[in-house]
Formats: C-alpha cells, sequence, structure tokens
C-alpha cells in the first residue's frame, strides 16, 4: 500500500503505468518512456507490489486493465492534472497554448452549412495559432475506438449505441432523408398507392457504420444487396438508380437541385439525426482540448434554431 505522502518513485511508477496503460502494452510504451519492456514491466510490477494489488493483465490474450487498473489509471491522471495545473498557477502566467489537437469527425459534416464545427475551429485557431490542428475523417466506431485507445482527444459524430468508457453530449442536429436516383422508378412515382408498392420492391443501401433496424426501423423490411462504409458510398448507389438510401439532407442538397436525386415520398421517411461530441470518460482533458470543447459549446448555441 503506498505510504500517506507520495514519493518522487510512486510519483515516477505512477507515471509509467498511465503511459503503459494509454498505448495499451510495454512494448508501444517504450517510444514514449524512452527505456525497454523489460524495464517498463518491472516498474509497473514494483506498482503493483506497493499498491498490494493487480493492475493489468498480459500475456498471450493482449493486455488488459483490471478493475482496479482502471480506477487507479483515473486517480493518477487526476493526480497529473492537478500537478499540472498547480504548476502554472505557481508560474505566475498563462504561457500560449502549444501541442496538438487531435479531433475525430465524421465524414461530409462540413455539407450542413449550419454546423459549428467551422466556426469553432476559426475561434480555436485564434486563440491558439501555436495549437496544431489534427483532423481524421472517421467513421462513428472509428471515433469511439480512436478515444478509447487514446489516438485522438475530441470526436463528433452520431452514435447509435453508447460505449462504456466514453462520454456523449448534443451539439447540434440535422435531418436524415430517404433518396433515389433520377433513373429509379421511385424518382417519377406521383400516387402515394404506387410509391409504396414501389418501395416495398427497392434494394435499399445499408450503411455499414450502424446498425439498420434501430436507426430507420421504417425501412427494415427492404431487401438489400449492398452496404457502404462511408457516406459518399451511399451517394454513388444512390445514382445508379438502383438503390434507395439514407443520407443528410444538406448533403445530398446539390444532387436534388440538379435534378440527380430526389427525396421518396416527399420527406415522408425523413428522420432527426443528433451530432454528439465524445471525449474519454475519466480522462482529464488538456488545456488545448478543454479550450476547443468550450468554443464547440458556445458555437452551438449559437447556431442551434430559437
Amino acid at each position: 500500500m503506498l505510504p500517506p505522502r507520495l514519493s518522487k518513485v510512486d510519483i515516477h511508477l505512477l507515471y509509467v503505468f498511465v503511459a503503459v496503460a494509454e498505448a495499451r502494452s510495454f512494448s508501444a510504451a517504450q517510444a514514449v518512456l524512452n527505456t525497454s519492456p523489460s524495464t517498463i514491466s518491472r516498474q509497473v510490477s514494483d506498482l503493483e507490489k506497493r499498491l498490494g494489488a493487480t493492475l493489468c493483465q498480459r500475456g498471450r490474450g493482449g493486455f488488459q486493465l483490471t478493475d482496479y487498473g482502471h480506477r487507479v489509471l483515473e486517480a493518477a491522471e487526476k493526480l497529473f492534472h492537478s500537478l499540472e495545473q498547480f504548476r502554472e498557477s505557481v508560474a505566475g502566467r498563462k504561457k500560449a497554448l502549444t501541442g496538438v489537437l487531435s479531433i475525430g469527425v465524421i465524414d461530409n459534416w462540413i455539407s450542413n452549412a449550419k454546423a459549428p464545427i467551422v466556426n469553432a475551429l476559426s475561434m480555436f485557431h485564434k486563440q491558439a495559432p501555436e495549437v496544431e490542428i489534427d483532423i481524421h475523417s472517421m467513421a462513428p466506431n472509428g471515433i469511439e475506438y480512436g478515444l478509447l485507445e487514446g489516438s485522438i482527444d475530441v470526436g463528433i459524430g452520431v452514435f447509435h449505441q453508447p460505449k462504456k468508457g466514453l462520454v456523449y453530449q448534443h451539439v447540434s442536429r440535422e435531418y436524415m432523408d430517404l433518396f433515389c436516383g433520377s433513373t429509379h422508378p421511385l424518382y417519377s412515382a406521383q400516387d402515394d398507392d404506387l410509391t409504396t408498392v414501389l418501395l416495398e420492391e427497392a434494394n435499399l443501401v445499408r450503411r455499414a457504420y450502424l446498425n439498420e433496424k434501430n436507426v430507420a426501423p421504417i425501412t427494415s423490411n427492404l431487401k438489400s444487396s449492398s452496404q457502404a462504409h462511408q457516406m459518399e458510398g451511399v451517394a454513388m448507389l444512390i445514382l445508379t438508380g438502383h438503390f434507395v438510401g439514407y443520407l443528410p439532407e444538406s448533403y445530398a442538397l446539390p444532387w436534388v437541385q440538379d435534378g440527380k436525386m430526389k427525396s421518396v415520398a416527399a420527406r415522408r421517411y425523413s428522420l432527426p439525426s443528433e451530432i454528439k461530441l465524445v471525449t474519454r470518460r475519466g480522462k482529464f482533458q488538456s488545456e488545448v482540448s478543454e479550450l476547443f470543447i468550450r468554443i464547440l459549446e458556445q458555437e452551438s448555441k449559437a447556431a442551434a434554431p430559437a
């Protein structure tokens, strides 16, 4: 068990453990700690002895934190965050923010003119011009895994099945609609009964990055012989005239205006889609991440309809 007062050794061992936990392996933490995996393993073992409990499982099954290990990781991250705040407070000044802001964003959100992301990035750069912005266009599950693995700091997307270890909060809302291409039989259907018959025969483009039956149950009975892993792939297949599929209304707008795509049944199948900001639970954000999150929240409120 650790002594009432933490020593330099205790803090160092906790630092090593956090590095290993975030890298998810001893070998991957080698580059961060600049020492050998055997030394890292010994130091983690020393910490386990001082705590009197196992922090992680390692072996053929891969690296995995124990429940106690998760608790120690969360407490250690709080400790290092507090130490950083103490250092800045004692220094008596606020330096210009530096470092990297890594953001995972769903693809093509920029097509929504009301999306607050552009204004948020602009305001962030004005306030932190020395920070490097690293943006990844990712599928929702990729964003979640990136946050859990520590490869990105902040995620923005549509998430239908929240994962443990992550925190989700509302950013904005847009609408998804069911579209068909200009050569699809549904495009020229005027009668509601005919539309219903043609839709029952339609071929749906499945979105591989979500569960269609949970997200759009009104089309769950449609046959499907294709799937797309990004929004652009859904649009490609719709434009062939052989498929129907869901797209954000803002993203489909250029093709609608050009007469190449049309809403099926005049938006009868339109569905709201909530855009969320997601971060890793228990991880204290850096000043860089905190600033961006704060600005995005402000821009989201400004862009929200009255």
